[in-house]
């Protein structure tokens, strides 16, 4: 469970650097910036934890697409960027192939993984 913790870290710290870049565009150069390097540091930090127990294809995927899948949605709301109909069902695609990824996956039932 912890390492699920990890990943929603790693999945929100990528929203909120990728944002915090779009904002540095808006006026807020440098503090944008700082923002968006201190994130990007915390996800993939928090991501290499994650894949200690998380298959790298699930970890990996789900980082891209949630974070994508949030990024979308947030522009909408922050900087009113367009979400028409060919974007939300892309966004339905993608939330299916999450789930097809995560069905398709088999664990090792028998090897311990060390932490």
């Amino acid at each position: 469970m912890r390492h699920w913790i990890f990943m929603i870290i790693a999945i929100l710290t990528e929203v909120i650097g990728t944002l915090a870049m779009k904002y540095s565009t808006e006026g807020a150069h440098a503090v944008g910036l700082s923002i968006m390097y201190i994130m990007l540091i915390f996800s993939y930090t928090s991501l290499a934890i994650a894949v200690k127990r998380i298959p790298l294809a699930v970890a990996y995927g789900a980082w891209e697409s949630i974070g994508l899948i949030l990024i979308a949605l947030f522009s909408y709301l922050l900087f009113a960027e367009p979400l028409g109909f060919i974007k939300i069902s892309a966004i339905l695609i993608i939330i299916a192939g999450i789930i097809l990824l995560e069905i398709g996956t088999v664990e090792p039932e028998t090897a311990e993984i060390k932490e």
